[in-house]
């Protein structure tokens, strides 16, 4: 066999292994498996670390990251985020132009947070509002879906990363209104 015709035959034979394990380089992660035992590590990371942060007072840095990795996940199918993000929750079902932004706005809570946590109170009760209003919205359509039993991916980690819809999705909203409601009361 010549080179250039092994060459596509390992190519070919890689392709079709990566497929067959669910991965699709320009569709993203589609392993049933996966998407049955991921949201149970998250559920874990995140209720790990919603306590730490509490404890060991590094809940402001905590917001941060998580609104940073979640807004990144969410950018490389951006199309796909708003389709499925228009389909529970209830203020981007009304304004469209809301779920298209909604990446960037996680994204600049994300900032914020940050910027609060090394550098001092900075409008500190205005995030926390906004996180409380915008999760506790999120968290109501999420839970009408889940009170409906309709089966949905879940747009919180965008669509790259194929997910369903679960309780998982309400806890990081319920998680999230949590340390909002905290920061504000504290």
């Amino acid at each position: 066999m010549s080179k250039t015709k092994e060459m596509k035959s390992i190519d070919h034979e890689m392709k079709m292994n990566s497929m067959s394990k669910g991965i699709d380089s320009k569709k993203g992660y589609k392993s049933e498996k996966f998407g049955k035992v991921f949201p149970y590590f998250l559920a874990a990371v995140l209720i790990l670390g919603t306590v730490f942060s509490m404890i060991f007072n590094f809940m402001v840095l905590y917001m941060g990251i998580f609104f940073v990795v979640f807004s990144l996940f969410k950018m490389p199918d951006w199309k796909g985020f708003v389709q499925a993000f228009r389909e529970y929750d209830l203020i981007a079902k009304a304004v469209k132009p809301y779920a298209y932004i909604y990446p960037l706005i996680e994204l600049t809570l994300g900032v914020l947070y940050f910027v609060n946590y090394f550098h001092g109170d900075f409008y500190l009760n205005v995030l926390a509002g906004i996180t409380l209003i915008l999760l506790g919205i999120g968290g109501i359509g999420v839970a009408i879906k889940l009170a409906k039993k309709e089966k949905f991916q879940c747009a919180c980690l965008g669509t790259w990363i194929k997910v369903p819809l679960t309780k998982v999705t309400l806890l990081e909203d319920v998680l999230m209104v949590a340390m909002a409601l905290v920061l504000l009361f504290s």
